[in-house]
């Protein structure tokens, strides 16, 4: 099963989860000698590690796929698309060497093999059950950790087609990812994101809470803080107080990404969200009384089949009055198999485009407003990337981003002054 000295090329689109388990990927190759190259046309064996949460991140990989479908390199897809797009995936590459779900990573070790020998149309899309996480390591060349406690959710949304591709919950234990985030913390990893289609459902499975697991790992010592990934609001109501207790700790970001998708309590029910609006907020504003500055990302869904004029009116009333600090806006799109692409009450594209444009002018002015009231504040901030605009990419303790102009290296914590803004960053200068 040894591929000595075997080339591949990774691809990954999607979340985060997604990233985490690239990393899960090239660890495992790693330890059947597999070596990952930059350059594609050095590369023995192609792999996608793909998402299907949206449709237009769907195209986009559906027209890498017949573009690689016309080289002679074997591909392997793997991810979420196998999973929820099978059929086109296959249309757009009929050749293909391996398809693989995204619980498949110890398998496809496996198959590799049989790949090197000339063997095409592998499938394997079920899950292999194995333990992903003893794999993992974390990413060269950065101070960015990715880590995932668990997958799979509780929900049924019927616009959700992951689900479909994750399947149950499956958490990782309080104990093994204690030491994985421990290790990663030895190896000067900065930034540590706690990664999960849903972080709320941890332990939903084995009887530990996330409450817990922070609390576990909030006793590290270092230079490091975590981002806590999405939750979603109707589970995490009833330990909101303990969530917000022990993230009231130097290591931990004030970030919470608790996502809304409408300010219509019908428009929720019919996307069976399972909460009310009231109680969203009741979430955020809990949040705030406790950390005043933090930062308050949530998503929005336009044009979901059904949504009348007033619905978004709603929505846009929600979003003045609360004015979170992040809102990502998706334009409704089917997803296959899904309670929602079967509905006869679809919204016309151009309604969709409007609304997705009066919304996004919205929160362009509500980033303009919050990100000017920064400006004074001073504090530490943590250098995570070089700045794709020039400068140094850094994070404040509310995970602003914050861009100072100095050479400085990946992982250094620096005091700053805010003495600028702009829509997507704070502009810093150092003051030690």
């Amino acid at each position: 099963m040894v591929c000595m000295g075997l080339k591949y090329y990774l691809e990954t689109y999607g979340c985060s989860l997604n990233t985490a388990d690239s990393d899960i990927i090239v660890a495992r190759l790693k330890a059947i000698k597999g070596q990952r190259v930059e350059d594609i046309n050095e590369a023995e064996l192609i792999l996608l590690n793909t998402c299907g949460v949206k449709e237009p991140t769907e195209d986009k990989i559906i027209h890498r796929l017949e573009e690689l479908s016309r080289e002679k390199t074997p591909v392997i897809v793997t991810g979420c698309l196998p999973k929820i797009s099978l059929e086109r995936v296959e249309d757009a590459m009929p050749d293909f060497a391996a398809l693989l779900g995204p619980q498949s990573i110890e398998t496809l070790a496996l198959i590799i093999p049989r790949i090197l020998e000339g063997e095409r149309g592998i499938r394997h899309v079920e899950s292999d059950n194995a333990y992903k996480l003893k794999w993992f390591a974390g990413p060269p060349d950065s101070v960015i950790c990715t880590v995932p406690i668990c997958e799979g959710c509780l929900g049924s949304c019927a616009y959700c087609a992951v689900k479909f591709a994750r399947g149950k919950v499956r958490s990782y234990s309080i104990k093994d990812l204690h030491q994985k985030i421990e290790r990663c913390v030895s190896l000067g990893y900065r930034e540590i994101r706690l990664t999960s289609q849903d972080a709320a459902v941890y332990g939903s499975d084995t009887g530990e809470t996330l409450p817990d697991l922070l609390q576990s790992i909030g006793g590290i010592e270092g230079p490091h803080k975590f981002r806590l990934g999405m939750f979603n609001p109707n589970i995490v109501m009833s330990s909101i107080s303990g969530l917000i207790d022990v993230m009231d700790n130097e290591h931990f970001f004030k970030f919470f990404h608790v996502p809304l998708q409408s300010g219509s309590d019908r428009l929720l029910g019919t996307m069976k969200r399972r909460y009310i609006v009231s109680e969203w907020e009741s979430v955020v504003e809990r949040v705030r009384h406790r950390f005043k500055n933090a930062t308050i990302a949530t998503d929005i869904i336009v044009g979901f089949p059904g949504e009348t004029e007033s619905d978004f009116e709603e929505t846009l009333e929600v979003i003045r009055r609360i004015k979170p600090s992040v809102t990502n806006i998706s334009k409704y799109g089917d997803r296959p198999n899904t309670l929602a692409s079967k509905s006869k009450e679809k919204v016309e594209t151009s309604v969709k485009k409007e609304r997705s444009r009066v919304l996004t002018k919205l929160v362009d002015d509500i980033l303009l407003e919050s990100n000017e009231a920064w400006i004074g504040w001073s504090g530490p901030v943590i250098i995570t990337e070089r700045g794709v605009k020039g400068g140094m990419l850094g994070r404040n303790e509310s995970y602003k981003v914050v861009i100072v102009q100095k050479d400085l290296s990946l992982g250094t914590i620096v005091d700053v002054e805010i003495v600028s803004s702009d829509r997507t960053h704070l502009n810093g200068q150092v003051i030690s």
